[in-house]
């Protein structure tokens, strides 16, 4: 795992620093991101909205994807970067000398210098990865998800996109 310096990062003083967001492996279970510093605390009481989808990891760094202000972020550790219509560009592409089974995961600035960088051996189950690369490929996408997550949506909701 790689971090680039010179990404748009945003400040975590604009917005609350607590967010309600699913686990996207255990899909049933719904935590609390803390926006500063990427980490998260199980959830007692299930709101009846949340915001975002989160990769809790066995080592780290943890990732989520979640909106406020009407966008969308991603934050990979402590580093956030918002996702605006066309940037930063997101690729997840399988590595051939592993015939597949490794993957590397890409987050690009618009002018295509490297924000993160990591390489990993997919699972059998769901890929987060995978995942988010194909949605945030799609400009209509960035934008309508990031109005719609900001307002909130039901969790049940947001498990079955």
């Amino acid at each position: 795992m790689r971090h680039f310096p010179g990404g748009p990062r945003i400040s975590s003083q604009e917005f609350p620093t607590v967010i309600p967001v699913i686990d996207f492996r255990r899909r049933r279970s719904v935590l609390q991101w803390h926006t500063q510093g990427g980490a998260w605390t199980a959830l007692e009481n299930t709101p009846a909205l949340v915001h975002g989808v989160a990769l809790i990891r066995g080592t780290p760094p943890n990732v989520c994807l979640y909106a406020q202000g009407g966008r969308l972020r991603l934050q990979i550790g402590s580093n956030q970067y918002v996702l605006s219509e066309n940037s930063p560009r997101i690729r997840c592409a399988p590595d051939m000398a592993s015939l597949g089974r490794r993957r590397r995961f890409t987050v690009e600035s618009s002018s295509g210098g490297p924000l993160y960088s990591d390489d990993y051996w997919s699972c059998q189950g769901p890929d987060f990865f995978r995942w988010l690369a194909g949605k945030a490929d799609d400009p209509d996408w960035r934008v309508r998800t990031g109005r719609r997550w900001t307002e909130g949506v039901t969790a049940d909701a947001l498990r079955s996109e």
